[in-house]
């Protein structure tokens, strides 16, 4: 029988006894409150795109405000960590390691000042450390894929600790049944949210309620909380230096196949190997119907860096990203006989590893292409 019951409150999302609670939280509402004085039709897709952005951030504010009270009242929980305008985020502004709060006020984990993961609610029993995930989203796919990462960080940081999840959905969800076992899904009624889309829309014209704060001994601050440190960066670098035996170009198999490393999978997503050459890229994208001329002139000759990428079946398979003179980047996908081109984010977690491993990679981290036709019949037997 399980302690995590959902209560009338969260289900039906009853928020008579928030107050203004909700009007202290941030929102990103200036395009969508814009909309709105522009009087756009409410059926128009620039319209209902906002909204939609809007109705999820407050779904997930609404599930932390009820939380809190359902934590109060269930003898399950022995701490609810707060965030929000709950939270004493100046405290751990300036931390570089540890569950902190990022500058929304969202419980993540922040390694060398860099966001790994974040949650949006936790908790604690006796013996089980609790993440929340909520949204209003139909399609529950990228949720689950998005478990993955965030099972492996709470499970290196809590290793005395069973790692679960408690996932929160509207009504008309899909996918409800797949979900891990470590799950405990609730399905809450339909969120309506024009009452406080409105009050928002007023600005300085409503005066807001006081903030409730309640009050528990279960209540504990992100920062309070001790956890076993995961460095981002210095594991990458690890990870990257144990990849051939002995500076060979034979892969170390064993060492990638490990429980350990299958695990730093899951949060890395992808490993560096070593780099190879733009001519090198040439080669293998001359094998496609690909026009391998935007090579010759927008990209840096060295330094296109190759990993191992895990997919989400758990297969295995060699991912370039290259260097552009601009300074950007550019991973190139080659699977399945076609070639997939995406821009990197210059502010995502890929251009950052990028740059951390362009300052520890050695001349005999470069691998040929014979080297990489040699790996990739390996990885993919994995």
């Amino acid at each position: 029988m399980s302690n995590l019951k959902i209560s009338k409150e969260i289900y039906n999302l009853d928020t008579s006894e928030l107050g203004d609670n909700l009007l202290y939280y941030s929102y990103h509402t200036r395009h969508l409150l814009s909309l709105i004085k522009q009087n756009v039709d409410k059926e128009s897709p620039n319209y209902i795109s906002a909204y939609n952005g809007f109705k999820g951030e407050l779904f997930e504010n609404i599930i932390g405000e009820l939380l809190l009270k359902y934590a109060m009242s269930n003898p399950y929980i022995t701490k609810f960590v707060l965030k929000g305008p709950h939270q004493n985020y100046k405290s751990s502004q300036n931390d570089k390691f540890g569950l902190l709060m990022d500058k929304n006020r969202q419980i993540v984990y922040k390694a060398g000042y860099k966001d790994i993961s974040e949650y949006d609610a936790m908790f604690f029993t006796e013996d089980s450390i609790y993440f929340v995930e909520s949204t209003i989203v139909v399609s529950t796919i990228g949720l689950r894929k998005r478990l993955r990462k965030k099972v492996a960080l709470l499970s290196l940081l809590f290793p005395h600790l069973k790692v679960k999840a408690l996932i929160i959905l509207s009504e008309g969800a899909t996918g409800l049944n797949r979900f891990p076992s470590y799950c405990t899904v609730w399905v809450t009624k339909p969120l309506d949210a024009t009452e406080i889309l409105d009050k928002l829309a007023l600005g300085t014209k409503y005066k807001k309620q006081k903030f409730i704060q309640y009050k528990s001994d279960k209540f504990v601050h992100s920062h309070k909380i001790k956890v076993d440190y995961f460095k981002y960066f210095d594991t990458l670098g690890w990870i990257f230096r144990k990849s051939f035996k002995y500076k060979t170009k034979e892969l170390n198999s064993e060492f990638f196949l490990s429980k350990k490393i299958n695990r730093y999978f899951d949060i890395f997503s992808k490993i560096y190997i070593g780099f190879t050459s733009k001519k090198i890229l040439e080669q293998l994208l001359s094998q496609y119907d690909f026009d391998i001329s935007i090579l010759e002139k927008d990209f840096v000759n060295d330094y296109v860096f190759v990993t191992i990428d895990k997919k989400d079946d758990d297969t295995f398979y060699l991912v370039y990203y290259a260097k552009e003179i601009s300074g950007g980047l550019k991973k190139f996908d080659i699977n399945n006989d076609r070639v997939k081109i995406s821009t990197k984010d210059p502010k995502g977690f890929t251009v950052a590893e990028t740059r951390f491993i362009s300052h520890i990679i050695k001349p005999y981290n470069k691998l040929s292409y014979a080297n990489l036709m040699d790996i990739k019949q390996i990885v993919e037997k994995w």
